[in-house]
């Protein structure tokens, strides 16, 4: 594998600071994710639609606040623009215009909640999720049978993020291109210079439901295009 591939996954040079943003990052991304989907839920009762509202609303406010921590440790926050913002007042719903088949969407994520909050938001939204926690049953799957668009975790065990996309780009690339990378770290150089080299996207973690389908529909967009 190239060192640009190599230098871009930062794993091995993560520092202690970065490795606990990394880890923080995607605990916050669970419990934003978790909390939009337990309110925007049809079966929830009436009598917890207020508990599941404070919930939505306590977890966006800890977002902001572990934003505020991240600025005073000098790591700063998605730049304006990056699809990062959660409105509490939106159910975050924005269902895909529905066809007889339903685009397939490869996750590639090796944490188990983030899996699964994918997962549902992605069927919310008309899409046909699959979901795998490894660079190499990824791999598997595209060689197989190509989805119609990739969302990938940045910082992984074993195959870094960069590395598979790489080896994507390989196998099809034009599917190399309908790929977003999932990062709570998007404002680190080596991963930005090279998601800009590359023609794919950046994903800031924590995202929300709407963020999710908006990311998408553009990496389909694009490819229509």
């Amino acid at each position: 594998m190239s060192d640009e591939v190599g230098n871009a996954s930062g794993d091995a040079a993560a520092t202690p600071v970065a490795r606990i943003e990394h880890d923080l990052n995607n605990a916050l991304a669970s419990i934003v994710a978790f909390s939009q989907l337990i309110r925007s839920d049809p079966s929830l009762p009436p009598s917890l639609r207020s508990q599941a509202e404070l919930l939505v609303q306590e977890a966006h406010r800890t977002r902001q606040l572990v934003g505020n921590l991240l600025d005073v440790a000098g790591h700063g926050r998605p730049p304006p623009g990056q699809p990062t913002a959660v409105n509490p007042d939106s159910p975050g719903d924005r269902p895909l215009a529905r066809t007889d088949e339903r685009p397939r969407i490869l996750v590639l994520d090796d944490e188990p909640s983030i899996r699964d909050f994918l997962g549902r938001a992605l069927t919310r939204a008309g899409f046909e999720p699959i979901l795998t926690a490894s660079g190499t049953d990824a791999l598997d799957v595209i060689r197989s049978d190509p989805p119609a668009a990739i969302l990938c975790d940045h910082r992984m065990a074993g195959m870094s993020g960069t590395e598979f996309q790489a080896a994507v780009a390989e196998i099809d690339p034009a599917l190399g291109r309908r790929f977003a990378f999932m990062s709570g770290d998007v404002l680190n150089h080596d991963l930005r210079d090279f998601a800009t080299a590359r023609g794919v996207h950046l994903l800031a973690k924590p995202f929300d439901i709407a963020t999710v389908g908006d990311t998408v529909r553009a990496l389909l967009a694009a490819s229509a295009g």
